[in-house]
């Protein structure tokens, strides 16, 4: 979670897209989702800590809540999918 927010954050939508789910890549362009990263790098500025994390999983499937000192940023219970051992962004 913190790769896929660091990432979001700094504009690396190579590694960003890597930590998406198959569903997302089917939904989302990695050209869409440059797109989307480098307006959030514009609108936020660069990577920042994380405040709070917590975390409900069941089995394959996680609701993520997440806070940051910008509270347009904070993630309440944000879809995750584990496929293939890895935890993927399934908020699309």
């Amino acid at each position: 979670m913190v790769a896929y927010s660091d990432a979001f954050l700094d504009a690396k939508p190579t590694v960003g897209y890597e930590l998406f789910s198959a569903r997302c890549k089917e939904r989302v362009s990695l050209s869409e989702f440059t797109g989307m990263l480098t307006a959030a790098k514009q609108m936020y500025g660069k990577a920042m800590p994380m405040q709070t994390f917590e975390a409900q999983i069941s089995g394959d499937l996680a609701r993520v809540t997440y806070t940051y000192d910008v509270p347009a940023l904070n993630q309440n219970k944000e879809p995750w999918v584990r496929e293939d051992g890895k935890w993927k962004q399934d908020d699309c």
